[in-house]
Order: C-alpha cells, then structure tokens, then sequence
C-alpha cells in the first residue's frame, strides 16, 4: 500500500471516529427501519379470510402461487422478504395492498341490529320414564 492510500484511510478512519463520538455533524447517517415481524400460519389465514378471499385469489393478489398460500397457513413454510413485508401493509391497511378485493364490514347504526331469533322448541315426544322394578 502506497503511503498516499494509507493517508487516505486513515483520514477516513478518523472521520468515522469523529462522528461516532459526536464531534462530527456533515456525514450523513441513515437509519433503516426494523424488519417485519414472523407471521405465523393462523395470522396469515385469519388475515386471508377478513379479506374475504379464497386461497387462489389471495395467491393472486400477492403474485405468487397458491401452493404457497397453502404452505404458509399449513405453517410448512413461512414467508420472508418481500412477501411478509408485503403481507404486514396488506394487514396494517387492506385496501392498499389487496384494492377492491377487500370490502370493509358495513357499519350497522342502532336501528339496524336485527333481533336472533328465538330457538325452535323440540317436537320430539318425550321418553316414557323406566319403572323400578
């Protein structure tokens, strides 16, 4: 190594100290954000079926296959990368990654809350009771 390119390394490495202790302000840092977090299989079927897709349509709506749907909510494989990044927006905000497949549940007012109704009464006849002998 020529005594310039060691110079210049060392300069560097002195920079890097500098700004690690806080006396430097002009290098620029950048701050990735936090990986996703795992989703498991029940997380990922829970999520498909409040889109109200099936398994092929939801294999659909993320491009890939929909074996690979089914190796996540059999819990066979998991996803990673850009599919579970992509799984986490789809359940932070549906409509973004998933567009006119997802439906919102409607919103009932007071008025609308329909009665259950009542149980059907039994039309069996009932059992003779045994007799003690």
């Amino acid at each position: 190594m020529e005594d310039s390119e060691f110079q210049a390394l060392l300069g560097a490495v002195q920079d890097c100290y500098e700004h690690y202790m806080g006396l430097r302000h002009d290098l620029r840092t950048t701050i990735l954000p936090a990986a996703p977090e795992p989703m498991d299989a029940v997380t990922i079927r829970t999520l498909r079926e409040r889109i109200g897709a099936s398994q092929a349509v939801f294999a659909m709506a993320l491009n890939v296959s929909t074996k690979t749907v089914q190796a996540w909510e059999s819990g066979a494989r998991t996803p990673d990368g850009g599919n579970l990044k992509l799984l986490r927006v789809g359940e932070a905000t549906p409509e973004a990654v998933f567009g006119e497949l997802y439906q919102p549940p409607p919103v009932q007012s007071d008025a609308e809350v329909v009665e259950p109704l009542p149980k059907p009464r039994s039309t069996r006849k009932p059992r003779p009771k045994a007799q003690a002998a």
